[in-house]
């Protein structure tokens, strides 16, 4: 297995990045901007590899150049919600 999860050849990232494009409908996951053109596309990890260092679609999402710098190493704010929501019921002092 690669160093970036299981995304070790070029035809493995080609096929990822289909699969991806045509879940997302050809669109910015964060803005859902619509993409005119594939070159358009950045594959942003929803997870930030930091945190969890997988490069499989489930942690893969569309998005576009500006958003994809914006979120950078950042949890998605629905994600980190629910982490916060789920906090008290975690007894953290035990």
């Amino acid at each position: 297995m690669s160093k970036r999860g299981f995304l070790n050849n070029t035809k493995t990232k080609r096929m990822v990045r289909a699969y991806v494009l045509e879940r997302d409908g050809w669109q910015c996951h964060y803005c859902r901007r619509p993409f005119v053109d594939e070159s358009e596309v950045t594959l942003d990890h929803y997870i930030p590899w930091c945190i969890w260092q997988q490069s499989k679609p489930r942690n893969l999402v569309a998005a576009c150049q500006p958003c994809n710098n914006a979120k950078a190493d950042a949890l998605p704010l629905t994600f980190a919600w629910l982490l916060l929501r789920q906090a008290p019921a975690l007894d953290l002092a035990a």
